[in-house]
Parts: structure tokens; sequence; C-alpha cells
């Protein structure tokens, strides 16, 4: 079409797509767009359509980006964008500057098609003698005196062709003979199998954005997951999850997992087998892909004990921790219980080095004793794993803002008395007595003597030694202070004698694991710092509103060796660690289940395969479930994408390694001369120059002994009998 055919405002923007200068704008535009992508998180892409997870994930960015946070999440600030850059490839924004990319390409390919198929069909093979003296590209040589113009021709055209062109004579006219020579002039049409590609890659993204389909979900081993709601009109896919396997190493790296998975359409098996990040299984037009593997998971069972008849079957996918000791108490020689306590407060006086990375910060908890007084129980990190305290305090009215010194940490035992009492001269007693009542600073106890009497002793003002008193309720001529090794006789018969004090571990002091100390009337025990993992569940039956499911490992949770205190990892387990998967493998003691139903009903602790009747109601814990992160994506878009990549890597390689290049020849009474085209970047006259000495003939056909030149004369032979290559 004419110039003149076209209105004004389409010319314009014709010129505008066909220009250099803004295509490359665009592919700027383009790239800054997908380098902002990939510097700032983006919504995972099955969360981007639903705006509370992306305000969530805007949250999340906050203390990264700070104030700037609200800029990127509104930028450009005229509209409601659901993320801003946080969403970058939901934004209208991203699909203009794509649109427009895909459009550019293409008029530039409509607009270069006409003059490349031009030059590829009918090359200009003939120019005027003024070209060989002006040509970018130009060579030119004597021919000697001997030698005749149509010999030198036809040598020319010999070497030519040895440099695989394609060689024409043209009449020049004025009976004079030109040549022309081209090699790969098919070459220019890589372009187009270039912007094919680029045309096809853009087109299969966005079939796939819009047309594809991706789902990502948790299933537990023996359990399956549907694609499609029901009452879908398409056959019902189904992901059905056989078996999930996993290893770690030593400090938590994951090494290895995959799942061994089979797919059903419309109720009929399709495909199957093991799948990885990497190594998907195709069926029913899916591409099933491992994502991600989680260990914590239990699988609860209830039944109407009278019937048998199930009630309830899931599988909990425990994503809650609490992480803490685990302790057992004892009284009496029979285990009161066996637990890991949840750290509920971060020690007051603990300085947070946010620059360190270690998140490890000191935590207690406070388990009652009586009315009032409780025992403080604190875990504190240290270079190689952690330190147990343990403290009896006064029950205090805000359980949270103990400081250390509160807490006993680091400070040594108080001071008890050791006493020796005797009644008729027999020894009834012979140890250490805690003072764990405090009044007008003294510390004292009451100490029974008999059924129906007893006697106050401790220390006063904190002193030891001569601070020691006893004195009686009942008998004001019974109380006084003792020196060490001093004693007293009291009614009944009774002798008091104070051997001296010792610091006592029944009121404060540390642990370590596997330790045993007697604190008041309990054995308390620290088997080592431990992670459980938990879920708060709705519609249990049996519960009173929502239940609290934990499954504890007993050091056996192996997806690390250490877990962070109040964090999650960096805890050191109590029993050890091993790489091997934990579902299917356990060692020692078996998994438990903590169940907290509330109510009447309060707590059950099942074992692995035990079964507990409560209420009418049989709970058992069928055992610990794996759980494997699945993706599933349709990609309409996928071939057509490959294929623009092959496409892509043929025409460049074609553009950068097969350049055309065409030589126009003139072949005088006493010279040759030679002209040449090629593509940007290439210096062909260096070859000129070889191919009119002759220089190509010699490299490119290999002969010994003397020859000709192309014009006359001869190579001079090397003495060492190779062949002089220039």
């Amino acid at each position: 079409m004419r110039r003149d055919t076209w209105p004004d405002p389409a010319w314009w923007i014709w010129r505008r797509l066909t220009s250099v200068k803004w295509a490359i704008g665009l592919i700027l535009a383009a790239a800054l767009f997908s380098a902002i992508g990939v510097i700032i998180p983006q919504v995972p892409p099955q969360l981007a359509d639903i705006p509370e997870q992306v305000e969530e994930h805007i949250e999340l960015q906050r203390p990264t980006w700070g104030w700037f946070t609200d800029v990127l999440a509104d930028f450009p600030w005229f509209y409601e964008t659901n993320g801003g850059v946080f969403n970058l490839y939901k934004q209208p924004y991203w699909y203009a500057v794509v649109a427009l990319v895909a459009l550019a390409i293409s008029v530039c390919t409509v607009s270069r098609a006409p003059p490349i198929w031009r030059t590829v069909r009918k090359p200009p093979k003939r120019v005027n003698a003024a070209y060989f003296d002006r040509a970018r590209h130009r060579a030119s040589a004597p021919i000697a005196e001997d030698a005749e113009p149509a010999s030198a021709q036809a040598q020319l055209v010999e070497r030519l062709r040895a440099a695989r062109y394609n060689v024409e004579e043209v009449d020049a006219g004025d009976g004079q003979v030109m040549l022309f020579a081209d090699r790969y002039g098919w070459a220019q049409l890589a372009t187009f199998v270039t912007h094919l590609a680029l045309l096809l890659l853009l087109g299969a993204t966005l079939v796939t954005k819009f047309a594809g389909e991706e789902y990502q979900f948790w299933v537990a081993e023996g359990e399956s997951h549907i694609l499609f709601p029901p009452g879908d009109d398409r056959a019902q896919v189904q992901i059905i999850v056989d078996d999930a396997v996993a290893r770690f190493a030593d400090d938590g790296q994951a090494l290895d997992f995959r799942s061994f998975v089979r797919v059903a359409e419309g109720g009929f098996e399709v495909g199957g087998g093991e799948v990885t990040v990497n190594g998907p299984v195709h069926a029913a037009g899916y591409r099933v892909h491992q994502a991600a593997y989680w260990e914590h998971g239990a699988e609860l069972r209830v039944f109407d004990h009278a019937s048998g008849q199930l009630l309830y079957a899931e599988t909990h996918f425990l994503d809650q921790q609490i992480v803490g000791p685990r302790i057992r108490v004892e009284r009496g020689g029979a285990v009161v219980s066996e637990e890991v306590i949840s750290l509920e407060h971060q020690v007051a006086d603990v300085v947070i080095d946010e620059e360190s990375d270690d998140p490890r910060v000191a935590g207690y908890t406070l388990i009652p004793l009586d009315g009032v007084r409780s025992l403080a129980i604190t875990l504190v990190p240290v270079a190689e794993g952690f330190e147990f305290w343990y403290r009896v305090i006064a029950t205090p009215q805000q359980p949270s803002g103990l400081t250390f010194a509160d807490l006993g940490v680091g400070e040594e035992p108080p001071p008890a008395p050791r006493l020796a009492i005797s009644v008729d001269g027999e020894v009834v007693f012979d140890g250490l007595v805690s003072l764990d009542q405090a009044q007008n600073e003294a510390r004292l106890v009451a100490l029974p003597l008999a059924e129906d009497r007893f006697i106050w002793i401790g220390f006063q003002d904190g002193e030891v030694g001569e601070g020691f008193f006893y004195y009686s309720p009942d008998r004001d001529e019974e109380r006084g202070g003792l020196a060490v090794g001093e004693s007293v006789e009291l009614s009944g018969g009774v002798r008091l004698a104070f051997l001296g004090s010792e610091p006592d571990p029944a009121l404060q002091g540390s642990l370590e694991q596997d330790q045993t100390q007697t604190v008041g009337t309990i054995a308390l025990t620290w088997l080592g710092a431990e992670s459980v993992f938990y879920e708060v569940a709705p519609d249990i039956p049996g519960a009173s509103g929502d239940a609290l499911i934990a499954l504890e490992r007993f050091g056996l949770a192996r997806t690390a060796e250490q877990f962070d205190a109040l964090g999650g990892e960096s805890v050191q387990l109590a029993v050890g660690s091993t790489n091997e998967s934990s579902a299917g493998g356990q060692v020692g003691r078996p998994s438990r289940m903590i169940l907290g139903l509330g109510g009447e009903t309060g707590r059950i602790e099942l074992d692995e395969g035990q079964e507990i009747v409560q209420s009418g109601l049989r709970y058992q814990f069928a055992g610990p479930r794996e759980f494997t992160g699945l993706n599933v994506r349709r990609d309409p878009g996928g071939i057509a994408f490959w294929v623009g990549i092959g496409l892509g890597i043929v025409g460049m390689t074609t553009t950068f390694f097969m350049p055309r290049r065409r030589i126009w020849a003139r072949v005088t009474n006493d010279q040759v001369q030679l002209a040449g085209q090629a593509g940007h970047g290439i210096d062909m006259t260096s070859e000129l120059q070889r191919l009119a000495s002759g220089d190509i003939a010699q490299k490119r056909k290999l002969r010994f002994g003397p020859r000709r030149g192309l014009f006359g004369g001869d190579y001079a032979q090397p003495e060492d009998g190779r062949r002089d290559d220039g």
C-alpha cells in the first residue's frame, strides 16, 4: 500500500510499532517488570485471586519493605490493584506490555516480510562500476601480465565455490561479465522463524494463563483428593496417594522426598507411578508433581462403642507447634504424667538480637503446685543445647514478665538446715528440711513432730549458722536459736539437733538430661527438649467445642536433629534422630496422640494403635501419617511453548552462526575487483582479501607441492615441506 492510502493516526501507530527504538523500549519494559517480579516476592499463583490471602502476603512482606510496602501494594495508585507490585502478573499494565510486544513483533514481521522475501528470491545480481570503489567491504588484486582474464575469472569461480558460495555469471553490459556469489541466501528467513518463536512463546503463555489449570493441595498417604467441585460437568479426576517417602540429613536438610500416586478419571484408573519435584506423572491430561512434604500428621477414628459404627475418620494435618522440655512427674513411685511442656512466656530481661542467626530465646512456664505456690520451669539456650532450670515460687498474679532472678536461673539453691530429730533416744529423721515459706524476711517451714504437734524452724534474715531458729506455737518456752552442732530437748522426749546448712535443690536448681530431683511430694525428671505438633480441630465426636489434637514422637520427630525453642528449630531431641522417614518406621516407644476434648471428658492419651472408651465412644489412634504436597497442572499451551523454544534456538543459531553473505566480482584486463554485503557486525573485507589473493583456496583444499596463484605466479613452498596457509 502507498503512504497516502493510510489515515495519519494509523500510519503513526504503524511507524511506532516498526520502530527499533520502540521495540527496545518495549523489551526493556518487559524485562524491568520481570526483574521486579523476581526481586519482590509475589503472591503464590493459587492465592492471587483471593483478596484475604493477598493482604496476608503483603503483611508478611512489611518487615522487609517498611513504609514502602503500601507504595508497592497500591501501585499505580489510580485503581484497586489487589496487591499491586506484590501481585504483578495479575495487573493490567503487565498484560498491556505483553500485548504490545506481541503486536510489535507481528507488525515488524508483516512490514519486513515483502523486502526480505524479495532479497531471498530475487536478489540484485548486478551493481554499477562505482559500487566496487565505495562499498564498505571491498578488495582488489592485480592480474599478472602473462595471465588471461578468462583464466583468472575461472579460478575465482573455483575459489568462491570452494568457499561454499553459489556463483552466477551476470551480463553487466558493454561486453563485460560480472560474477554474483551468494552464500546462505535462505538465512535471512531465520528472522521470521525467530519472530514466530516469540509469538508462540507469548501466545502459549497467555493460553496457559487463561485456559490452563493448576491445583495445589495436601494429601495424606492412603487418602485421595478430587480436582473439581461436585456437580462439575467434566469427568471427575481423583488423585490417590498410596505412600509418601522422605529422607533427611541430620541437620534437617531434605535429601529426597517422593510419593507414589494413582490417577483416576470418571471412576477408572488411568495412570500413576512415582512423582518427584522434577519427575511428574502424566495422566488424564494433567501433570502431577511433588511439591512438598510434611511428616506431622495423625489419623483419628471414633466409633460408637455399642454398635461399632464408625462415626469419624480423619487424618489431621498438624501444622502448629509447641516447643519445650519433656518432663516426667512421679508421685509415690508411680508416673503421674510424662509430656512436653509448652513454654508459654518469654523471660522478661532477654534482649533479642534481631541480627543474630540464632532465633532461640529463653522461655518459661508455671505449673501450679497448690493454692499459693507454683513450679517455674525455664529452658535457656546455651552454645550447645539448652539448660533446664526450675524453682518453687509464690504464684504471681501476672504469670508473664518474670526475670531470670525471679526464676532463679544461674543462682545457687537457697540454704536449708540439716537436722537430726530423735524421740526417746532413737533417731527418726536425719536430713535437709526445705524452707519453702517466707514471713518477715525469714524463710521457715512447719516441721511435724507428732500427729497433733508441729514446730516452726527456719533462718532469720537469710543468715546461715547463727540465724537458725525454732519455736513452738503452743509452748512459749520452746523457742530460741541454735548454732551449728547444738541441740535442744523438747517436750515428749524429742531432741532437735542443728547439724549445719546446705544448698536445697528441692526448691530450685538445674537438671541434666535424664536427671531426677524430688520437689515437695513429686519426683521431677527432665527428659530433654522436644517439639510437638498439634491442630485445633472442630466437629470431633464427644468434644465440647473445638478439640486439641497433638502428636508426640518421644524424640523421634525426625525431620531434624534440632528444633528452635519458641520457634521450631535447634532444640536437641531427647532420644536422637535418624535419616529415615517417621511413619512406618518407629523405633523404641510408639508415638502418642494427645486428644483434648474439654468438658467432663477432658484429656485422652492414646499410644499408636491404642483404643480408649469414653462416654460411649471408642477413640482410636490409627498412627502417625505423612502428607505429600502435590501440584497438578493442565497446560494447554505446553506444546506450543516447547515448539517456540525450539524455533527460537533454530532462528537465533542461524542468524548468529550462518549469516547471509553476498559478493559481486568484476574481472577486467588488469585486475579483479570484489565487493560484498553481510549482516551487522560482520567484517567481510578480510575474507574478500583472501579470496583475491587465493588464500581461501589454500585453506579449503589441502594440496601439496608448488601450484599457481589465482592471478599468476607461484606460492612459496616452506622449507619443512608443509603447506603455506598465508
